[in-house]
């Protein structure tokens, strides 16, 4: 069988996320160069010692997505080390639940800012190469809390989620003239870190209402990110995909 991103060169940011490490072992099968930019630097090595055998396709970046100077820099940098960039996948992420009248404005802004604000920085560094080559495939992920208002999200996780709905639409549009398709994944409750933290009890009331009856696991979530990355999609953008066991359709 043909691989799906031969030759491809991505950059996946949160690339140290259980999420993103999905998708890169996906990615790195499928025949794509990889450019991990995470603001945990053990946990990129720790990836790339994972997986020896893609060891010369994997390039490690430390760098904060809410830095504008940092994010600029990392992707001249993936642009130098990668020749081009194809792919862009924005997986960083954080949530920080309260109730409205117990968010702080931090909690507020740090959320938006990474979410939000982090997914306009990588954006705005990778669509110039994605112009000047007239190609690029970008997918974000933006997620079930922001297209219902799920209860235990928080309203700043929501509302970020949202903003990166929008996001996705405008830069659809905006960039397809240039062949460059914009894309999210919409992810439901997941099998991951923060499922495994918590306690039986908080399991099992997160499975609640789900009409396939159990949360997905991450390369669920992977397999959708490789599918809009891909020339296989190469006539969708703008969509979302929301893959959540049937919570929402």
């Amino acid at each position: 069988m043909a691989l799906r991103l031969p030759g491809k060169k991505a950059v996946i940011v949160g690339g140290a996320s259980d999420m993103a490490q999905a998708a890169n072992r996906i990615f790195l099968e499928e025949g794509a160069d990889l450019f991990l930019i995470d603001f945990n630097e053990t946990a990129l090595r720790e990836f790339k010692e994972s997986e020896p055998e893609y060891a010369g396709r994997i390039h490690l970046y430390p760098a904060d997505v809410t830095s504008p100077e940092q994010i600029e820099k990392a992707f001249q940098t993936a642009e130098e080390v990668m020749g081009r960039i194809d792919i862009l996948v924005n997986i960083a992420g954080i949530i920080r639940h309260h109730p409205i009248t117990e968010m702080s404005y931090e909690d507020w802004n740090a959320v938006l800012r990474v979410n939000l604000t982090g997914y306009f920085h990588t954006c705005k560094n990778a669509v110039p190469y994605m112009k000047a080559q007239r190609y690029g495939r970008i997918v974000n992920i933006a997620s079930i809390g922001g297209r219902t208002g799920r209860p235990g999200c928080g309203c700043n996780y929501s509302a970020s989620k949202a903003g990166v709905v929008g996001l996705t639409q405008a830069l659809a549009k905006e960039l397809a003239p240039w062949s460059i398709t914009v894309n999210a994944v919409a992810p439901g409750p997941l099998k991951g870190k923060m499922f495994y933290s918590m306690t039986k009890e908080q399991q099992e009331k997160l499975e609640e209402g789900i009409p396939l009856g159990e949360l997905g696991d991450m390369d669920q979530i992977a397999y959708a990110i490789l599918f809009l990355a891909s020339d296989e999609a190469s006539y969708a953008t703008g969509e979302v995909f929301d893959i959540n066991g049937g919570l929402y359709i």
